[in-house]
């Protein structure tokens, strides 16, 4: 939550110690509401948040809040761990506003919540770690100015590590049906396109028993 206290304190926010308690419908100030979906998100109210956030969104579309409504509302998706509704929000609001000055953290922000979305069962559909680097990437090279880049590095060296050992077992999938040409190409294509991370120490054992697969297949290969 110390991205929102960052809001209060930056948008020179005075309703602070509103009453909590008011009806949305009658708030003509986008600030107000904005003040109150922030306390209640701090708050853990989540649903009462979605509610003021929402109304500016719907009713003052063109305020200077409306963006901070948007991220608002993706930060709540996150914070509730619905993490492909908080992926597909963050992105909505860098499409909509990505020269805005907090469109480095919603960047960074897609790419987590997408890598929060992949399964740990690596056997599972890794299609969210694939997800995970292609935003994880945009935000090192469309923001690398950012604070956040450096923070969106390690998320490229976890959702690779993640579809690494994906590859990794789908090879010993192969391998286990008979299938050794295809299981050598997938040891190929691992060393090949995951070569980075050689020195990352989870991957310590996946890239030996890659190297033993392949020297097998070669020695083989040579036999013949």
């Amino acid at each position: 939550m110390r991205r929102i206290a960052f809001y209060l304190l930056t948008t020179g926010l005075g309703f602070l110690n509103a009453c909590s308690s008011i009806d949305v419908k009658s708030v003509e100030n986008p600030e107000i509401l904005y003040t109150e979906g922030v306390k209640n998100i701090e708050k853990g109210r989540f649903i009462e948040a979605l509610e003021y956030v929402g109304e500016i969104r719907r009713r003052f579309p063109q305020s200077k809040f409306a963006p901070l409504a948007e991220l608002r509302t993706a930060d709540i998706y996150f914070e509730q761990e619905s993490f492909t509704e908080a992926a597909a929000a963050y992105g909505v609001f860098v499409e909509l506003y990505p020269t805005h000055a907090e469109a480095p953290y919603a960047q960074y922000r897609r790419a987590l919540s997408y890598l929060n979305d992949a399964p740990d069962v690596v056997a599972r559909d890794q299609t969210p770690a694939a997800e995970a680097l292609r935003a994880a990437e945009i935000a090192t090279t469309r923001y690398a100015s950012s604070p956040f880049a450096a923070q969106a590095k390690e998320l490229v060296v976890k959702a690779r590590v993640k579809l690494a050992e994906k590859e990794a077992y789908i090879a010993r999938f192969y391998a286990k049906k008979g299938f050794d040409q295809a299981s050598v190409g997938r040891w190929k294509a691992l060393v090949g396109v995951y070569a980075d991370l050689r020195s990352v120490e989870q991957m310590k054992n996946v890239f030996e028993e890659a190297d033993r697969a392949l020297a097998k297949a070669s020695e083989a290969s040579t036999k013949n």
